[in-house]
């Protein structure tokens, strides 16, 4: 629990706003199988989401030359594209949570890494009652996470002071950048993490094991 009060959050889109899991490995699996290699099952292969689709094809492929892995990638960004959201849904609780925010006059935002013409399509789709007030997503700047501009520049796009500004993700870059931006860091236990345990070694201000936790520092 903190007495620290926010007037925003601001999220990590997969694995802790969106469960992008099935989709993004679904896609994989289709590339492994296009070219005869074993698939991979999605309890482990989620948990290389949060690397984006370079994590994904080195997890599964890492005997592939430098040109083979460029070539790996960008084929399966056209098969995610063509799939993007056969199973994807906000975790249990976003929805409340969002509701909670704007109850509480709130803003709230999202900051990616992901670029924006796979994000904005799955926003679109999965239709919030209450849209963000911003969209920072891997190509709006020319740094991604862990460097702490994409929050500094959605903290000013919502004209919020960062220290005001709550970050929450399930990677260590997230929270690197969050720490680094003066934010409150939030780590999501419940995201696609491969070994919770170091979850304590991020350096994050407090740690959720479900999004409802949030509602503790929602005042």
């Amino acid at each position: 629990m903190t007495n620290r009060r926010f007037e925003a959050m601001l999220f990590d889109f997969d694995g802790t706003l969106a469960d992008t899991s099935f989709d993004m490995v679904n896609c994989l699996n289709i590339l492994l199988k296009k070219h005869s290699i074993r698939e991979v099952p999605l309890d482990c292969a989620k948990n290389y989401i949060s690397k984006g689709a370079a994590g994904l094809i080195d997890f599964s492929c890492p005997d592939l030359s430098k040109n083979q892995r460029k070539i790996f990638i960008s084929e399966y960004l056209d098969i995610y594209k063509e799939n993007i959201f056969l199973s994807t849904h906000l975790f249990d609780g976003i929805s409340d949570i969002i509701e909670l925010l704007i109850t509480k006059n709130y803003k709230w935002g999202i900051v990616t890494n992901k670029p924006s013409y796979l994000v904005k399509p799955i926003i679109k789709m999965l239709n919030f009652h209450h849209q963000p007030d911003c969209i920072v997503s891997g190509d709006t700047l020319s740094v991604k996470k862990p460097s702490p501009e994409p929050l500094l520049y959605a903290s000013r796009q919502i004209s919020c002071d960062p220290l005001l500004c709550a970050y929450i993700g399930d990677d260590i870059r997230d929270i690197i950048a969050a720490n680094a931006a003066g934010m409150f860091s939030i780590a999501a236990s419940y995201g696609f993490i491969k070994n919770k345990d170091l979850i304590k070694e991020w350096g994050s201000d407090y740690t959720i094991n479900s999004p409802l936790d949030l509602k503790n520092l929602i005042i």
